[in-house]
């Protein structure tokens, strides 16, 4: 044991909180945002057997405990109070036209403009016009605002699809395209629920997995590993294919690897031409959609460029960015008091985009933030509403790929400190529907994706699967051999619609920080005493030599320890162990590996 308490630490797990005097820097963020707390003695050996870390053990932790059903309530409704009777004063009609509502005051004087996209942070507001005049809108965001005697009374967001091709004329003509022999490619919907892991999306949406696997045969990938701590290095990976954080792998007795991108190329440069998914469909063909419901989402927190040329052929971004001025009219009227929701205004969005299309292949990326990420009980409502939205889509389903998966578990609050609460947090929710048309054709390939379903993958094997429908059914994938592993020097992962390579998968192998490794492994508890105190002052050491590297000490209250919570021997290693302790001030809350 004496050699426990040396002041040698190897730091490598999340940072659940921490008071900075209540100035928020992005120095302070990128430092403890991700794994950057990390150090090793040279020369230090860790005595570990030689496949502690070459196995990799996957299991699937209870979906409630006691102490989850005390805390969670599955059948509670943050929505039950809302006023369910509100009715718009405005619609936008099909043919682009706005008509006011018989909810709209006679005395109401109303007009509506065009917002378009200028940039991901600008807005394009169009000229205003009298609703009378009948103005035909051709864009996808349309503003409608009303006063009564001259003050401000009323305002609305409204969307649709403009297709591209379209003439202004009604009926709404469809975009028709000269007759083809070649099969349609199959669509790609990618609809993301931020910060909602493996074992809390299936408690969460026990309705929509249910309807999922019973008619469209999805698949539950279980042990989809996170590579990044919160959404951008998540998102990187497997919308770019692109590795933003460092991956220190001493622990492993192997070289560490250096992040792809540094700061400056992830977020102050724009991302245009650099691999995203949705740009790659569009180039074949694709019509594309993309729609957040943060103004600031995962290319542009917290200030970061995204995008300087529109992504996609419909960009919901002039809607979100207009919803950030914070007009109290605005709000008002589409606010949770009158029963609307963020993820609630994507899904409407999402389902214009596919009746507007229908004669074309499409590919579609919703990513609901507000539902999920900072509370693991708000969700729960949803589950009928997602489960309404795949019965009213099936048809479009049905003819398509379709990935309904998280970004990363729960980060912050009583539940990322619970253990039971977070089982299989670094856990991607991740379900696959693959076209009912294909999977008639290809029984390997659904083979394939169900054996994998057990498998450890990241994020950057889903970033391969997409490239690998985009390549292979680019002429209907008449002829494709799903038999063979797709393998792409460039690729950073591998398709889990074909075999996996059969190198070892844990992680040592693949690119997954050790800090937010799933593969299981065997620790001992061990009785905390006094004598363990050198343990948790070497930890604040080192997190407020961190601070002074980083140049930002200067605005950090110094560290020292307040208590060990935890302390288990890692079996299988000498003098290895995982400990959790709180530091102060603030009450930050570390889980270390300590040597």
């Amino acid at each position: 044991m004496q050699a426990l308490i040396k002041p040698i630490v190897v730091i490598f797990c999340v940072l659940y909180g921490l008071l900075w005097f209540g100035v928020e820097f992005e120095d302070v963020k990128r430092l403890l945002n991700g794994g950057d707390l990390f150090v090793v003695e040279k020369g230090v050996q860790l005595g570990l057997k030689d496949d502690i870390f070459d196995k990799c053990k996957l299991e699937n932790g209870p979906l409630w405990t006691e102490y989850l059903w005390e805390w969670l309530d599955p059948v509670g409704d943050p929505m039950r109070s809302c006023n369910h009777s509100y009715a718009p004063w405005s619609s936008l009609l099909p043919d682009g036209r706005v008509r006011l509502t018989e909810a709209c005051p006679n005395e109401a004087e109303c007009r509506a403009r065009a917002i378009l996209w200028k940039g991901d942070y600008g807005k394009d507001f169009r000229e205003w016009h009298e609703i009378r005049e009948e103005y035909v809108f051709e864009n996808d965001i349309v503003e409608v605002e009303c006063s009564i005697d001259g003050k401000p009374a009323y305002a609305f967001l409204h969307t649709q699809i403009w297709a591209e091709g379209r003439k202004k004329e009604y009926p709404r003509s469809k975009v028709t395209k000269p007759a083809s022999n070649v099969p349609k490619p199959p669509s790609v919907h990618i609809i993301v629920l931020d910060s909602i892991g493996s074992s809390h999306g299936r408690r969460v949406f026990h309705q929509t997995h249910r309807y999922l696997k019973d008619k469209f045969g999805a698949i539950e990938l279980k042990h989809m590993n996170k590579v990044g701590e919160n959404s951008r290095p998540n998102g990187m990976a497997f919308l770019l294919n692109k590795l933003i954080t460092n991956i220190k792998r001493d622990i492993y007795g192997v070289p560490s690897v250096k992040a792809e991108w540094n700061y400056t190329a992830f977020c102050r440069t724009y991302l245009d031409d650099k691999g995203f998914i949705l740009e790659e469909f569009r180039k074949a063909g694709y019509k594309t959609l993309m729609a957040e419901d943060w103004a600031l989402g995962v290319f542009n927190w917290p200030g970061c460029h995204g995008f300087q040329k529109k992504p996609t052929t419909h960009y919901m971004r002039p809607f979100q960015n207009r919803l950030k001025m914070n007009v109290k009219e605005l709000r008002d009227s589409m606010g949770w008091q009158n029963c609307f929701e963020p993820h609630l205004f994507l899904n409407d969005y999402h389902e214009k985009f596919i009746r507007a299309y229908p004669d074309s292949p499409k590919a579609a990326l919703t990513w609901a933030s507000d539902l999920g990420h900072d509370s693991p009980q708000k969700p729960f409502h949803a589950d009928g509403q997602f489960r309404q939205f795949f019965e009213r889509n099936k048809a479009e389903f049905d003819d398509s790929f379709v990935f309904f998966i998280g970004d990363h578990g729960l980060r912050f609050g009583w539940a990322s400190l619970v253990w039971d609460a977070v089982t299989l947090e670094e856990a991607d929710n991740c379900f696959v529907e693959d076209s009912e048309r294909l999977i008639s054709k290809d029984a390997e390939m659904m083979a394939n994706l169900k054996q994998n379903s057990g498998e450890l993958l990241t994020m950057f094997d889903t970033y391969a699967t997409f490239i690998d429908i985009l390549e292979t059914f680019r002429d209907g994938g008449e002829g494709r051999n799903m038999s063979k592993t797709m393998i792409k020097p460039e690729l950073k992962g591998s398709s889990f619609l074909r075999p996996l390579p059969t190198d070892p998968r844990n992680c040592k192998t693949l690119l997954i920080p050790p800090q937010y490794c799933i593969c299981e492994i065997t620790k001992e508890q061990l009785n905390i005493t006094n004598d363990h105190r050198a343990i948790g002052d070497a930890i604040a050491a080192n997190v407020n030599e961190r601070l002074a590297e980083a140049n930002i000490s200067y605005i950090c209250a110094e560290l020292e320890m307040d208590k060990l919570t935890q302390l288990k021997r890692i079996v299988g290693a000498t003098d290895l162990y995982d400990v959790t302790v709180q530091l102060r001030p603030g009450g930050g809350v570390f889980q270390v590996i300590v040597v």
